[in-house]
């Protein structure tokens, strides 16, 4: 009775603290002006929240993670309260606790699926007291490494398969009662049939926190810095063709700046812990979730939103069809759909309720990163533990939303739960699906063959449709007439289900013949993944049509990457024969003919035998198509010939391929001979008398600049194919500043690819005259060929190269300083830290104080015009010659002070000064704005530009600084400091 007593005390005092929290946080946010946010819990009734998951009832229950980073503490699962019913949840109670690093769980059977590495297991309530007595080990073998990248995202899909995301760690997994079934995840995501005990790779994983399904079933995913992509299709369709890329994950976000995507934090941002250089870029994204609660305002009904826990805000995009795939468009310019000036808000995971809201899971930290990724020196000042015990979880509606108690779906009956497939919220949607399945609910049949055969809801439709699969009850039928669904996501899903009866398929094979055919991109995509996966003799016995079908389709329709992929699949088991059709029937190939061409060789190349190889040749020769596109196809050939298992043994078929390269060769045209050349090298043929003398002919004439530029290309690439010691003299020489930049790439590709111990020296040696373009290769080349290491410090020792002009970042520092070679990683330590490159650092100390100051923005005006101006933009002032300091706000003060002060710590090659003197006398200082291959644009101080053409160029050097001076803190003192960070950082 005490005990009772105590705890309804501490629940009402829990309440108190959650409203007086709840009006102190929600002044911290901006969200979406159609939108509102309510806090509705927050610590001490949860802490450090990671996953939210409902039961059918409606009864919230809330993941724990006390021990991220650290695994001192073991997670657990909490039921959370609302007993008036006002959507404010004021009680707590333990569900399930040593659950070890567990960050995600969702319900299934009566009770809990929990992914806790390096197992998943099953957790349940049968005694129905509030806690979970039961508990059942289903798998072993996930990998328990860095907590950001154990297994996660579970999730029931709409095809009955329960989904989980890899998070990067991979592993071995396997059932318990099977030790020996074990699947090599290999970096991808996975689904289970827990029932029947299969595990089955699904495809490439993003590596992140959490996937979500959008309403038809198709799959997005985040991480870090690609905020979202999607799997286009799964890994099984592959098989070991060889395509690139080997897989279907893919970026669809639609405003990605150089591979990255811009957001917009508000408040004063915090120095970053790691990479300064994406400030104001997707870094940490997480928690991606489908919106399709069915409340929010019409216009944001296919919209999926990404959690960034570093910058502090939720972004939003929605989604519209791109041909097979989707196309992630940002919601609002400049403006994030939710952002908080608490540094602490820490957004890791969303979900959406039995009632339609969405419901951010906010960790509350002061640290979110991992310690793996934040550098030694700075991890030691940090307090890593700051905001443990703390965290908060909002409810985001509709402005003019009003909090209903959600249904108990626990109560529906077989006609309620049916009806409910059609919902227009996925969460009850799927549960009503996942309930009729797990329980398998035979006696709701007749109502859902009803309904899938009257309703005209496309939602109600296609849950029916795959319930009835689910419980073993769909029939031939019901599928045919899905398949002919004039709704492409009906008939798409239709297909799916199709490929699980393969003894049936017969039935099937016209209408699916005809979706081939079909206007819709994604559609047409899926007929075709079907289709290569029929049995063989159905195959064979429909050849002709489906050769007939896919090339009016390849003449008829426009395609993209996986649509001529999945056409690909289909036409692997005749490639040969459809590749020397297609080079008989056409004088000229269209880009989509090219790729699936280009695919089908390969597949010749690496698993057909030497006469079909020959075949291919042999078709390529005769064939009126242009030289490029022959040599495209022969190269095709080489790229599938080097994947192959076991090499050709059949004399006679190398033979006769000989004989083909032979006529090839005969033609004369270098592109051809080179691929010719690749192949013979791919193949083990020696190379032929013909290529060695073009190879001495083209050095002879690159040297001289004989013949047009692509022609001076495409010789240095039949180049490439001889010994590198016979080359090595004339790829130096290219690299000359006055070369063209095509050669001067290609050149340094020739020289990565050598893997010869001389280039690091040699590129060294050369350092000072190598154009941007060719220091950014070169750059690489002395990085991560670990032999370079020991001249590279050296010249970094000497000052030989800058150190600024390596970029590097925490990854490529860590190149050297984690290096297994004690000396490299000694010689590493005395030049940079694991936190950073700082050359300047007593400068920095002593303007240090300036960042306590009180800055005054329009004083801050004036000191930039004095000393920024002449160099760069901030709004509409100053000179476009640096880099625009409009968004600078995006970075902290502490960042901008290094920045300011020691500008060649780290430079953008894009920035560094070169000096050009010229065969006149002119001499001029700036950097390279832009380059042709004749031509070099010189920006200096100012904004003057000066065009220089190459052949009048007799000094062309790097001063491996940037154009930014050193010393600019002479001419200010702390309050300048101040007062010119002021005017950086105000928002713009």
């Amino acid at each position: 009775m005490n005990i009772r007593i105590v705890f309804c005390l501490v629940a009402h005092a829990l309440f108190l603290s959650c409203t007086i929290e709840n009006s102190k946080s929600i002044e911290d946010f901006e969200i979406h002006p159609d939108f509102k946010i309510e806090l509705v819990a927050s610590e001490p009734l949860v802490f450090d929240p990671v996953d939210m998951q409902f039961s059918p009832s409606g009864k919230a229950y809330v993941l724990e993670m006390p021990g991220y980073p650290m695994r001192d503490e073991q997670s657990r699962i909490i039921l959370l309260k609302d007993t008036d019913d006002d959507g404010i949840y004021d009680e707590r109670k333990v569900y399930a606790d040593s659950l070890g690093v567990a960050s995600s769980f969702m319900f299934y059977n009566d009770g809990f699926l929990v992914a806790s590495p390096p197992h998943l297991i099953w957790i349940s309530d049968q005694d129905f007291d509030g806690s979970a007595e039961e508990r059942v080990h289903i798998m072993d073998g996930f990998s328990n490494e860095n907590l950001q990248h154990n297994f996660n995202g579970l999730t029931y899909g709409l095809d009955n398969w329960i989904y989980a995301a890899n998070g990067g760690n991979s592993g071995k997994p396997y059932f318990f009662s099977k030790p020996d079934a074990i699947l090599n995840l290999r970096g991808g995501d996975l689904r289970l049939d827990l029932e029947n005990e299969i595990a089955e790779r699904v495809g490439e994983s993003s590596g992140g926190f959490k996937i979500t399904f959008d309403e038809w079933g198709r799959l997005y995913e985040t991480h870090n810095l690609e905020h979202v992509s999607q799997l286009v299709f799964e890994d099984r369709y592959f098989g070991n063709f060889p395509v690139t890329p080997g897989h279907a994950l893919t970026n669809i976000s639609d405003h990605d700046e150089n591979g990255l995507s811009r957001i917009y934090p508000i408040g004063e941002q915090e120095t970053r812990v790691n990479h300064p250089e994406q400030s104001g870029y997707f870094s940490g994204a997480c928690g991606i979730t489908f919106y399709g609660g069915g409340i929010f305002p019409e216009d944001f009904d296919s919209s999926l939103l990404v959690a960034d826990c570093v910058l502090n805000l939720i972004h939003m995009d929605l989604l519209t069809e791109n041909n097979a795939a989707s196309k992630a468009s940002r919601v609002g310019d400049r403006t994030e759909f939710l952002a908080s000036s608490d540094r602490a808000f820490r957004p890791v995971n969303m979900t959406v309720g039995p009632d339609g809201s969405l419901y951010v899971l906010d960790m509350h930290r002061e640290v979110i990163e991992h310690p793996e990724w934040i550098p030694d020196e700075i991890e030691a000042e940090l307090d890593l533990n700051a905001g443990r015990k703390k965290g908060r979880i909002y409810r985001i509606t509709g402005v003019q939303y009003n909090y209903e108690k959600p249904k108990d779906l626990e109560s529906f009956s077989e006609k309620e739960f049916v009806t409910a497939l059609g919902n227009k919220n996925q969460w009850i949607r799927k549960t009503a699906q996942q309930i009729l399945v797990t329980n398998k609910n035979y006696n709701s049949v007749p109502l859902l063959a009803t309904q899938l055969d009257t309703t005209q809801n496309p939602l109600a439709k296609i849950h029916s449709l795959w319930t009835l699969e689910g419980l073993g009850s769909l029939s031939n039928k019901q599928l045919m007439k899905a398949l002919n669904d004039p709704y492409s996501p009906i008939a798409e899903n239709a297909l799916k289900i199709l490929e699980a009866r393969p003894a049936e398929i017969d039935k099937f094979i016209e209408p699916l013949l005809g979706l081939t055919l079909a206007s819709n991109s994604r559609l047409r995509m899926q007929a075709n993944l079907t289709l290569s996966t029929i049995p063989d003799s159905l195959y064979f016995a429909h050849r002709g049509q489906i050769a007939a079908l896919l090339r009016k389709a390849l003449n008829e329709t426009q395609s993209d990457q996986w649509n001529r992929m999945a056409m690909s699949f289909a036409l692997s088991r005749q490639a040969g024969s459809f590749v020397g059709e297609e080079l008989t029937n056409n004088k000229e190939l269209t880009e989509d003919q090219k790729q699936v061409l280009g695919i089908l060789t390969g597949i010749v190349g690496k698993e057909m035998d030497g006469l079909s190889i020959k075949s291919v040749l042999d078709g390529i020769y005769k064939s009126d198509i242009s030289t490029s596109s022959k040599a495209e196809l022969i190269e095709s050939l080489s790229e599938g010939y080097i994947q192959r298992v076991t090499q050709l043994a059949d004399k006679d078929g190398k033979n006769s391929i000989l004989q083909a390269l032979r006529s090839l060769e005969n033609t004369n045209d270098l592109s051809i001979i080179k691929a010719a050349g690749e192949l013979r090298l791919a193949m083990g043929f020696q190379s032929s008398k013909k290529i060695n003398e073009l190879v001495a002919q083209s050095q002879k004439d690159i040297l001289a600049q004989k013949g047009s530029i692509d022609e001076q290309l495409i010789q240095l690439k039949l180049i490439g194919l001889s010994d590198f010691d016979s080359r090595a003299t004339l790829l130096y020489t290219l690299l000359n500043s006055k070369r063209p930049m095509v050669l001067q790439r290609e050149s340094l590709k020739q020289l990565w690819n050598s893997n010869e111990k001389g280039v690091g020296p040699k590129l060294l040696v050369m350092w000072n005259s190598l154009a941007p373009e060719a220091r950014k290769h070169a750059t690489d080349i002395l990085l991560y060929k670990s032999f370079n290491h020991d001249a590279l410090l050296t010249a970094m020792e000497d000052g030989t190269v800058n150190l600024g002009e390596f970029n590097l970042d925490l990854e490529r520092r860590r190149v050297l300083l984690f290096s297994d070679d004690e000396d490299i990683r000694k010689r590493a330590e005395a030049l940079f830290s694991d936190s950073g490159v700082v050359q300047r650092k007593q400068v920095i100390l002593e303007m240090k104080p300036a960042l306590a100051l009180n800055g005054d923005s329009e004083k801050g005006s004036m000191v930039f015009e004095n000393l920024c101006s002449s160099c760069h933009i901030y709004g509409n002032t100053g000179n476009d010659v640096g880099p625009v300091l409009t968004e600078i706000s995006r970075k902290s003060k502490e960042s901008l002070i290094h920045e300011i002060l020691d500008p060649n710590a780290a430079v953008d090659t894009r920035y560094l000064n070169y000096k050009v003197v010229t065969t006149g006398g002119s001499i001029y200082f700036g950097l390279v704005s832009n380059e042709t291959d004749t031509e070099l644009t010189l920006k200096m101080t100012g904004g003057e530009e000066v065009i220089i053409p190459k052949n009048t160029i007799e000094v062309f050097m790097s001063t491996g600084k940037s154009l930014m001076p050193e010393g600019l803190e002479a001419g200010i003192n702390k309050q300048d400091m101040a007062d010119l960070l002021a005017f950086l950082q105000q928002a713009r």
